[in-house]
């Protein structure tokens, strides 16, 4: 059984970069949200617009109603954080 061990393994992370990039809210304080993508999604552009989006949700749900890039910084374990100003 320990033959396929890493067959199963590649199978795995195969799928895994197939998955559509999501983007998970790390931190929101009202004037500026932090969003969270994987480096090693297939479609970088794709991620960063799915971040563009929920930051967008979350700060409509705040006091403000849109959401301004302002930067990007690598963070361990491939992840990416976006960091977007909460506007008027």
């Amino acid at each position: 059984m320990k033959p396929h061990l890493p067959l199963i393994t590649a199978m795995a992370l195969m799928l895994a970069a197939c998955a559509p990039p999501t983007a998970t809210v790390a931190d929101f304080n009202g004037d500026s949200v932090k969003i969270q993508t994987n480096q090693m999604a297939s479609n970088a552009e794709e991620a960063k617009a799915n971040a563009q989006t929920e930051a967008d949700r979350v700060c409509q749900k705040g006091h403000r109603k849109r959401a301004e890039y302002a930067s990007t910084r690598a963070l361990p374990n491939y992840i990416n954080e976006h960091l977007f100003l909460c506007l008027s």
